[in-house]
């Protein structure tokens, strides 16, 4: 994939946590997407295999994308990286 900043070759990889993955508007103490309007799930919290999304880094200028379209990056959705 190439970057859409610099056009550089990016990197795919994978950010992982033990707790859901969200993109929230701002920071809330109950990081719960659900309870919060607006709210993007990236990779719903699996007990067995915690949370782990597909990104994309380029080295170069020091970004990292993500695709959710679909859920595609929610790699316990699409059971592939």
């Amino acid at each position: 994939m190439k970057c859409p900043y610099c056009g550089a070759e990016m990197e795919a990889g994978v950010i992982q946590s033990p707790h859901e993955l969200a993109w929230n508007d701002k920071k809330y103490f109950a990081a719960r997407a659900q309870l919060h309007k607006g709210s993007i799930v990236l990779s719903e919290l699996s007990m067995l295999k915690g949370s782990a999304i597909i990104a994309h880094c380029c080295r170069k200028c020091e970004k990292i994308v993500i695709d959710y379209q679909n859920g595609i990056c929610d790699i316990n959705r699409k059971n592939k990286f």
